[in-house]
């Protein structure tokens, strides 16, 4: 296992303690921003993949996988706008467990074959997504552990 793999594996939901509001830089929003692009490109490649191997996927499967790849787009592209509006307490933790997670999953995507383990990866880094507007690094937590588990890595 890698050292990214090993870290991401340590994720863990923590309880937060009270702390003053922190806005992420331009550059951890950017980084984002980028991590949410490279899944998503990831995604629609796993699913060209599976269309030249000659899978048979169902009209569900192609929508599905299409609009998973259509809103992690529309996030990457989301926090490329917000940039420095996002306030979290704790945002270096909240980065840090983020960054890990979408590394775990885009490297589980880099030559996955199965079609619905993409759409679970998908589908748990569009949740990660809903939990960091959330601002709750409870939540962010618990989010990005999905994700890892999600991309196949033990927790």
């Amino acid at each position: 296992m890698k050292k990214s793999a090993k870290a991401a594996a340590n994720i863990t939901p923590k309880a937060v303690p009270a702390a003053s509001a922190t806005t992420l830089s331009d550059d951890q929003m950017q980084a984002l921003a980028q991590s949410f692009h490279d899944i998503a490109m990831e995604i629609g490649q796993v699913r060209l993949n599976a269309i030249s191997a000659g899978s048979k996927l169902t009209d569900a499967a192609i929508v599905q996988m299409q609009g998973n790849v259509y809103t992690l787009m529309m996030t990457a592209g989301n926090f490329a706008l917000q940039a420095a509006n996002l306030t979290l307490a704790n945002a270096d933790q909240a980065v840090s467990e983020i960054s890990l997670a979408t590394q775990a999953a885009d490297k589980a995507l880099d030559k996955l074959q199965d079609i619905d383990k993409a759409v679970k990866i998908a589908s748990s880094v569009i949740v990660l997504a809903m939990a960091i507007s959330t601002k709750d690094m409870g939540q962010i937590a618990a989010a990005a552990k999905s994700v890892v588990t999600a991309a196949g890595v033990s927790v």
